[in-house]
């Protein structure tokens, strides 16, 4: 086998695609690759945490502008105009069907 067929064959066995692919030295220690690794995870995790917070942000204000059930202004609470109002107390009083309560009866002892 000639020698570069040997080099491709390595680098297809350590997962590299291209041939301008930094292949690691013997003389590196791994703690000079794992810094590098780390700040670019902790960015990534930056990224795609700030990226979530910024879409569930729009997504809520688009939530709440369509949404058709959602209210988008003071809310009048439901009553009769005072003036109507007056008039069917005053009809009900009249009937009878409001009263002031009227007094229990007095307490009487039956006859043996």
């Amino acid at each position: 086998m000639s020698r570069s067929k040997r080099s491709a064959s390595k680098r297809r066995n350590r997962g590299l695609q291209h041939p301008g692919d930094r292949i690691p030295q013997a003389h590196e220690s791994p703690g000079q690759r794992i810094g590098p690794a780390r700040r670019r995870a902790r960015v990534a995790k930056i990224v795609v945490g700030t990226g979530a917070a910024v879409v569930f942000g729009i997504w809520m204000l688009l939530a709440r502008v369509t949404y058709a059930g959602h209210t988008k202004h003071q809310v009048r609470p439901l009553s009769i105009p005072q003036p109507l109002y007056q008039v069917v107390r005053r009809n009900l009083l009249t009937a009878g069907i409001i009263a002031p309560a009227s007094a229990p009866p007095d307490a009487t002892t039956s006859t043996s």
